[in-house]
């Protein structure tokens, strides 16, 4: 009975994320867990409202990185950082603490799945930690009442105190480990826990 019941959801939600979703998003849902898949149709009109502040976080990151804001979009430094913070935000803002915490958990899983299925994709243990630790702090900024146009200088100034996390790296921007060696792009990339370490984003 218990079988049945998985394959009917399973099957609804093949028709479910197939119609509904943006390209992006479709490629996430099919590396669901069941149980998170039973929690997107759960909360479906929430799940909506995310992709489209997902893809205005997008579009303004977009913006962002074409005017080089922090040194520009390079993987594991303070933009990447700025972007995990400050979609956290904009996502809790609008649908809640807890179903962003659990969107940005969602969303480390389907790195891990892209990892384990596509050789160097450049996603490892590091950077999931990294990730994570920032999406923390967008949800707690969000309890805090912050003019909208004040939240940019906010979120840039705390990586400039270093309260948010970030790989270290060289001024090459090649990753280090804790003894300051560098590990080599096709070392740590092949190896979901490796080396790289995290450091507070003002070193």
């Amino acid at each position: 009975m218990k079988n049945g019941i998985k394959i009917l959801i399973a099957l609804f939600f093949i028709f479910f994320y197939s119609n509904i979703f943006s390209q992006n998003y479709k490629k996430i849902l099919k590396s669901l867990s069941f149980e998170d898949k039973v929690w997107v149709m759960k909360n479906y009109s929430s799940i909506k409202k995310a992709q489209k502040i997902s893809n205005y976080v997008i579009n303004v990151m977009d913006s962002l990185n074409k005017k080089n804001f922090l040194g520009g979009n390079s993987e594991g430094e303070k933009f990447d950082a700025f972007r995990h913070i400050f979609w956290m935000y904009n996502l809790s803002k609008n649908i809640g603490i807890s179903k962003a915490r659990r969107l940005g958990k969602i969303y480390e899983k389907y790195n891990e799945y892209v990892f384990k299925t596509q050789l160097m994709s450049g996603y490892d243990k590091a950077g999931e930690d990294m990730d994570l630790f920032n999406n923390e702090l967008g949800l707690n900024l969000s309890k805090e009442k912050i003019d909208d146009s004040l939240i940019f200088s906010t979120i840039e100034k705390m990586l400039l105190e270093g309260k948010a996390k970030i790989v270290k790296k060289n001024n090459k921007g090649q990753s280090l480990d804790k003894d300051n060696n560098i590990i080599n792009d096709d070392v740590w990339k092949k190896d979901w826990n490796n080396a790289r370490v995290l450091i507070n984003s003002n070193q």
